[in-house]
């Protein structure tokens, strides 16, 4: 990798901090270094080393486009510092100086090999931002000319100061607008933070920008260079991201969303509309809905990279907007992976993107795709409300709270559960005893006496005692599995009622 006088200048400073410079170009063209020899003609593009008695005064006046790392001689008057020379102190070690460039070179050198692997690779734009930090000590995110947040150096995530520029991007839409230069310069009003960034093309439209934040050290100059440098592999990997689907009559997302959304299709007619995907009857798939806020709905930009990108970290995966959310169809057979697998893929960029999802059962078959994309919004919509907090929701997770929801969706509790139960429970707010609860731990061990007797902290036969008396007062015969699970049931929808009492108790005590 070539890189600038200006670049090798800033790295030579960190080990003889007295070197004196001319003024230095910034074009990045510069490659390894020489020792220079009396006499012999310059090539283009070097970083020469030499004594200052081996230079001539029309050497260091025009030596072109190469660098010229001089050591001052003894006893001499010190030279003017010349455009493109560096002076460096007579006891400055040449070899030494000579290694401390190859240097430079050799980390900018790793720095560009491994971009290109990575961008060619299936290595995430998160990794490659990460790669990067060794070269600017600042964090970087790649985003939406419009904010969305496409991806970020993983430092963002760990430092607090820096959680805002994730969640409200700082660069306005139009910031840049008008001025032609390849590299842009924004300064935030309140902090007055320096950062720049690079407009990056996508098919030719420019959508996205790669975003150099001023946080950890103060920016230079040659950092607008490297950062240009670094826009090509994101650009490049933003292509591999957001690949043109082929052009078919047909395509795969509009049969998908035909299929999701219409009850009355005819389901002997799937096998053929599907055959030209190669999805077939006997494959194994999956449903995903994914939530995506109004401010992204708005946009075509985010929600083409959103679907992109998921298709590219999922194999087998058609992902396309339907109803205000992403809908994501997995084909796991044509994909060669399992649900999990697709779920361990996907799950960062998820959070990285602050995106929830809700996953159906992986089932086989075309006719039951609209149920289990039916079942996937479900998973979404019940674990978005019970547990904010999760990223991914699967249907196996919340398919009891479902149901309990079910139960009492047009009843209220009391009137759904076992009378039975509430018999004790109003027998023991009278009688001032246990029997509510005690019967509950005896279906919870499994109707095991000596482990439901332990778990209360009493003798079994006071456990036995109580068990009598409770069938004395109740009808129940714990031997009838559809009696039993009408108790358990009874019990799970009794939770949310004893929750609320229990903290109006606690309260009342703490007042």
């Amino acid at each position: 990798m070539r890189i600038s006088m200006q670049i090798l200048a800033d790295r030579v400073r960190q080990n003889y901090p007295d070197c004196r410079a001319g003024e230095l170009s910034d074009e990045m063209n510069l490659k390894r270094p020489l020792f220079y020899q009396s006499g012999a003609s310059l090539r283009k593009n070097k970083v020469y080393i030499a004594h200052e008695s081996d230079m001539t005064r029309e050497i260091l006046e025009s030596h072109g486009d190469n660098l010229l790392l001089v050591t001052e001689d003894a006893g001499q008057e010190k030279t003017e510092p010349l455009p493109g020379v560096i002076f460096f102190s007579e006891d400055c070690d040449p070899e030494a100086l000579f290694n401390t460039v190859q240097r430079a070179f050799d980390t900018y050198d790793a720095w560009d090999e491994r971009m290109q692997s990575m961008a060619l690779s299936e290595n995430t734009m998160k990794a490659l931002l990460d790669a990067s930090y060794r070269i600017f000590h600042n964090p970087i995110m790649v985003t939406t000319k419009e904010g969305f947040v496409v991806d970020h150096s993983s430092l963002m995530d760990s430092v607090a100061e820096l959680q805002h520029a994730l969640q409200h991007c700082c660069i306005p839409k139009d910031a840049g607008a008008g001025d032609t230069s390849s590299v842009h310069h924004y300064q935030e009003p309140e902090s007055h933070r320096n950062h720049l960034f690079v407009e990056i093309y996508d098919k030719n439209r420019n959508v996205y920008r790669l975003i150099l934040l001023e946080t950890s050290r103060r920016l230079k100059v040659s950092d607008e260079h490297l950062l240009l440098h670094l826009s090509k592999y994101i650009e490049q990997m933003v292509e591999r991201f957001t690949v043109v689907q082929p052009d078919v009559s047909y395509t795969l997302d509009r049969l998908l969303s035909n299929v999701l959304t219409d009850e009355n299709i005819e389901k002997s007619s799937l096998q053929a509309r599907f055959q030209s995907f190669h999805w077939e009857e006997r494959h194994s798939y999956f449903c995903m809905n994914i939530h995506v806020s109004t401010v992204d709905r708005q946009n075509l930009t985010v929600i083409r990279f959103l679907c992109n990108r998921i298709e590219g970290l999922i194999p087998g995966s058609c992902a396309f907007f339907m109803n205000e959310r992403v809908v994501v169809c997995v084909n796991l057979t044509e994909g060669g992976t399992t649900l999990d697998e697709a779920l361990e893929a996907v799950t960062g960029f998820l959070q990285d993107s602050y995106l929830k999802a809700g996953i159906s059962y992986a089932f086989t078959g075309l006719g039951s795709m609209r149920q289990y994309y039916l079942q996937s919004s479900i998973a979404l919509e019940e674990g978005m409300k019970r547990y904010p907090l999760r990223w991914v929701n699967r249907f196996e997770d919340i398919a009891l709270d479902y149901l309990m929801g079910k139960c009492t969706e047009r009843l209220d509790p009391e009137v759904v559960c076992s009378r039975a139960v509430l018999t004790l429970r109003e027998y023991d707010e009278e009688h001032k005893t246990d029997y509510y609860e005690t019967l509950r731990t005896y279906i919870s061990c499994q109707m095991n006496a000596v482990q439901a007797a332990k778990t209360l902290f009493i003798h079994r036969s006071t456990f036995l005692y109580r068990m009598a008396h409770i069938k004395e007062l109740i009808q129940i015969d714990l031997d009838d599995p559809d009696q039993l699970l009408y108790l358990l049931l009874t019990y799970r929808l009794l939770e949310p009622e004893e929750a609320r009492a229990s903290s109006s108790d606690n309260d009342s005590h703490s007042s």
